[in-house]
Formats: C-alpha cells, sequence, structure tokens
C-alpha cells in the first residue's frame, strides 16, 4: 500500500485569510496598490540585494483574495551594476502584505517563472485578464509586446 507524502505549500504553513469557504478575488483600489510600495520595495531589496540600489516607481495594478495579493506592472528602478535607470515588467505574489514571489518578463533567470506564476495563481485571481491588461500598460509605457 502506498504512503502519503505532504510537501509544504510554499507559504511556510501559514493559511490563507478565509480558508475553507470560496473566496473571490477584488481589484486593488489605487490606495491598496499605492500601500504595496514600501513593502514591494523591502522586498525587491532582500530578494536581489546585489542588483537593485533603490525603486524609483512602478505603475500596475491588481487583485485582492483573502491575504494575497497578485499585481502586475511596470517597474522603474535604479540599478547597482548600470548608471542608468532600468524599466521592467512583473508579476508579484504578496502574501500578508509582504512581497514573496516575483517574476521579471524580461529577465533570463528567474526564482519563479511568470508562465508558471500566470498557470498557478489562476484559480483564485484573473491573471488571463490581468495579463491582458499588462501588455496594453507595457505598450503604453515600453511600446512594444511581450510574447
Amino acid at each position: 500500500m502506498g504512503k502519503i507524502i505532504e510537501f509544504p505549500s510554499g507559504d511556510g504553513g501559514k493559511k490563507r485569510k478565509g480558508e475553507g469557504r470560496k473566496l473571490k478575488a477584488e481589484k486593488l483600489t489605487q490606495e491598496e496598490f499605492m500601500e504595496l510600495l514600501e513593502p514591494f520595495k523591502e522586498g525587491l531589496r532582500r530578494l536581489y540585494p546585489s542588483q537593485v540600489k533603490d525603486v524609483l516607481g512602478v505603475a500596475g495594478f491588481g487583485e485582492r483574495c483573502g491575504n494575497e495579493v497578485f499585481v502586475m506592472g511596470v517597474l522603474a528602478w535604479e540599478s547597482l551594476k548600470q548608471s542608468s535607470p532600468v524599466l521592467s515588467t512583473f508579476l508579484a505574489l504578496f502574501i500578508g502584505g509582504k512581497l514573496e514571489k516575483i517574476s521579471f518578463l524580461e529577465a533570463k533567470n528567474n526564482y519563479w517563472d511568470w508562465r508558471l506564476m500566470l498557470d498557478t495563481y489562476q484559480t483564485r485571481f484573473n491573471t488571463k485578464e490581468m495579463f491582458e491588461e499588462l501588455q496594453l500598460l507595457r505598450e503604453q509605457v515600453l511600446g512594444g509586446n511581450m510574447t
């Protein structure tokens, strides 16, 4: 007879708010999005200490489902390795107000693959619709499509 092995969920065993009942994703307001800016800066410096000097600005949108927030947008940041500012398109997941995962669409190497993130979180967030909106935002800011 087989043995059941449980693997950690990747969120440190933290329960999501409202787990056990069906949660509906709600769009973030502009104020809620801006409240994520400081945790976003701290998270980027924590995840990429040898690359990110400062966050210069961010344009984007997101959805909240319980204590998870899934955001997409365009990031302007100052690199420790380049003299000019860098613009990057990203997907990010916040859990409990802390940046847990981020994927840059233009990067060759990511901790988390952005395509996999879209598929993984589509059960809780409207990732397909959000991604279409991200493509429009990217075209406005950077002028070009990413697929």
